[in-house]
């Protein structure tokens, strides 16, 4: 059986910035893996008010925008021009 290691757990708050740039804080409702082809085994997090209808993100994409969100605290006023798919 795999040893699975995440950064987050059910119950955390997730800051990030979706794909559309409107910084969003959300909690993490589900926690499932998936084998992507050509990816290996990604780990997604479900969010959303609606248990039964969750939106879904990849851990990676969530840590990309905590650090531009992060960047953007630190120079207020400034925008980050990069963009996350």
């Amino acid at each position: 059986m795999a040893n699975i290691r995440t950064n987050y757990t059910l119950g955390d708050t997730i800051e990030f910035i979706d794909s559309e740039g409107i910084e969003r804080k959300e909690i993490v409702r589900m926690i499932e893996t998936q084998i992507v082809q050509g990816y290996d085994l990604w780990v997604i997090y479900g969010y959303g008010d609606n248990l039964y209808e969750l939106n879904h993100v990849s851990e990676h994409k969530i840590l990309i925008s905590q650090k531009q969100l992060n960047e953007q605290q630190q120079k207020p006023g400034r925008l980050s021009k990069a963009t996350t798919t």
